[in-house]
């Protein structure tokens, strides 16, 4: 059972790796400059990480914190004006 769970973990983890390379659009419809982008992306994930808060350090934590982090950082991307683009 044990091992279902770290499996099941490990591939969430890489879904959530995935995703959070996503290119992001504007929301207005203007130009996306890289580097105001990428600022701007490493700040919210800096909010989401201290937002997220530490877990109780059992697998189901640890993706409970990892999609706790992955909306904050959503939420401050869009505050800021910017969406996931669609792919």
């Amino acid at each position: 059972m044990r091992a279902i769970l770290i499996a099941t973990a490990i591939a969430l983890g890489g879904c959530a790796a995935q995703r959070s390379n996503a290119s992001y659009t504007r929301t207005d419809g203007g130009p996306v400059d890289p580097a105001k982008e990428q600022a701007t992306l490493a700040q919210c994930k800096g909010e989401g990480v201290s937002g997220a808060g530490l877990t109780d350090g059992t697998v189901y934590g640890s993706v409970a914190q990892a999609h706790k982090e992955k909306t904050l950082v959503e939420a401050c991307m869009a505050r800021n004006g910017y969406i996931q683009a669609q792919q």
